[in-house]
């Protein structure tokens, strides 16, 4: 999954599971339904798959496994095989009906998904029928006008009124959300997690300029991804960093163990060229692992191959506290130039200029 997807994808569960009753009666039409439990969503297969939602529910005449798959565009495999294969393993796992659901998110997708997967022949029948809710065809007014904090995110990607603008659509979700009645926590993340699906049909300029500052920077979703990003950089370079350093430590300590001839010798040498190496080799690790991670924020919020363009001046900068400062600096910064010029002028904490 591209990191891109990843941040819809954990927007979307983070929204979805924090607001699963709202999510539960929009997708089934209805109030007469209640959550009573948020399952463990994860498939023990060979290639684990982390469902969107699944929920155990009470409906009018049954309890029942409401399972809901959110799409940004259209799968790659049919959607009905996947959501047969879903059927059948949450039948097994939870012994009770399972109903489940398609989401579609860009406006374009799902157009071709008729909630429907049959087939028969020798005696032998299967039928799938499943939901599928594509957002361009929520009237999207209602919603604001429900004011249901759950769903407000999801707006911009739904119909907007008759003659209105897409711009000025845009802006009356974000009017709406923030005066939605929550707690200022849950209004900023509703808010984040609207700039992130807005993403999905606007310029992100736009977004930026509607949304109040510093929302998506602080949001739990951004957050989780320089996480990620941080640790398996920081993961790779550091066993980068201790294999060529166990090496270099080994040659290091080989030639100072021969040239005193001694076994002893040999074995101090080694010793000594292993720990000098393993000292060079965390610090290279740390290095490395501070630099992609510098990468990939700015990659996120800039031109990919603007960003690689700089991968040569940050790897020339010995000094791992400017990194440091430099990779504090990425997700704040307004342009990549910018950025450019906090890393040709030095410290990039010493001026707010060009700071978001």
């Amino acid at each position: 999954m591209s990191d891109m997807a990843q941040y819809y994808d954990n927007a979307v569960k983070y929204v979805m599971l924090e607001h699963a009753q709202e999510f539960a009666e929009f997708m089934v039409g209805h109030s007469d339904i209640k959550v009573l439990e948020k399952l463990e969503t994860e498939q023990p297969t060979l290639k684990a798959h982390q469902n969107d939602s699944t929920l155990k529910v009470q409906l009018p005449n049954e309890t029942a496994i409401f399972h809901t798959e959110v799409q940004t565009d259209d799968s790659r495999k049919p959607m009905w095989y996947r959501l047969a294969g879903y059927n059948g393993f949450l039948i097994n796992l939870h012994e009770m009906p399972v109903y489940c659901n398609v989401l579609y998110l860009h406006p374009n997708a799902g157009r071709n998904d008729n909630g429907y997967y049959a087939y028969k022949g020798m005696g032998y029948e299967y039928t799938l029928r499943y939901k599928v809710i594509r957002l361009i065809r929520i009237e999207g007014q209602s919603i604001l006008e429900k004011q249901t904090p759950g769903l407000l995110p999801f707006t911009p990607l739904m119909k907007s009124p008759e003659g209105m603008d897409s711009n000025r659509w845009l802006e009356e979700c974000i009017d709406a959300t923030v005066s939605a009645d929550t707690d200022q926590q849950t209004r900023d993340i509703l808010l984040a997690a609207l700039g992130i699906f807005g993403g999905l049909v606007y310029e992100p300029q736009l977004i930026k300029q509607f949304l109040p500052e510093g929302i998506m920077q602080e949001s739990p979703f951004f957050q989780h991804i320089i996480q990620e990003a941080t640790t398996e950089a920081k993961k790779e370079a550091y066993k980068e960093g201790m294999e060529q350093g166990i090496k270099d430590g080994k040659e290091q300590g080989m030639e100072q163990g021969m040239e005193q001839g001694m076994e002893q010798g040999m074995e101090q040498g080694m010793e000594q060229g292993m720990e000098q190496g393993m000292e060079q080799g965390m610090e290279q690790g740390k290095k490395k692992g501070t630099i992609q991670s510098i990468m990939a924020l700015l990659e996120k919020q800039f031109q990919p191959d603007a960003v690689q363009v700089l991968e040569p001046a940050l790897e020339g900068i010995d000094d791992l506290q400017r990194l440091r400062e430099l990779l504090l600096a990425a997700p704040q910064v307004n342009s990549l130039e910018t950025f450019m010029q906090f890393l040709t002028n030095g410290n990039a904490t010493e001026s707010g200029n060009g700071l978001k």
